[in-house]
């Protein structure tokens, strides 16, 4: 089937532009933006991805979803790990400087140690953040600074603009918010 005759449906096209607008975004999500039935929208994802026009992507519990064209391998890694609340804000905390300590991060942060523990090492070994220096006041930081930078800048608005501007906005919003479609 033509790509054409697939986004036809208005629900199906109010979905995909919604995954292209807020990639990374899991069934629920999409389904909440779209304000449409879990049934409905697993759906016309499903046929989304048959035609491969939308992508998905296992994130532990969740499948993430992603348009086919627009958003590289490394940045769908990078975008499942930011649609987390925890690392997104780590990364937030980490965009301004040259780095900061495990003790730096829990109190901008505000979590525990364990559980920033948790997720830093999870940044780490997917290769988003570094740690140079021996315990226990090593100096994490970003990576890839610029990656990070864009991804934010680009799909802050769909993944939080209250982190945004707790953080600092770290540029104006490349993609602008789909509003629903009033499904008949």
């Amino acid at each position: 089937m033509h790509d054409d005759a697939i986004l036809s449906v208005p629900s199906r096209k109010a979905i995909h532009d919604c995954v292209a607008a807020h990639a990374g975004a899991h069934l629920r999500d999409v389904a909440r933006r779209c304000d449409m039935p879990l049934g409905t929208t697993l759906y016309h994802l499903d046929c989304l991805e048959r035609a491969g026009l939308v992508v998905a992507r296992r994130d532990g519990r969740y499948k993430r979803y992603f348009t086919h064209a627009g958003v590289g391998r490394r940045e769908k890694e990078v975008l499942s790990l930011l649609r987390h609340d925890a690392p997104r804000r780590i990364v937030y905390a980490l965009l301004p400087g040259p780095g900061m300590t495990q003790r730096e991060l829990c109190q901008v942060i505000g979590v525990s140690r364990s559980t920033l523990s948790f997720h830093v090492n999870r940044l780490v070994v997917e290769g988003v953040v570094t740690r140079t220096g021996g315990r226990p006041e090593g100096r994490y930081a970003l990576s890839e600074p610029d990656l990070v930078r864009g991804l934010l800048a680009r799909y802050q608005i769909s993944l939080s603009p209250e982190d945004a501007a707790r953080f600092g906005a770290v540029a104006p919003p490349l993609a602008a918010p789909v509003e629903p479609l009033a499904v008949s």
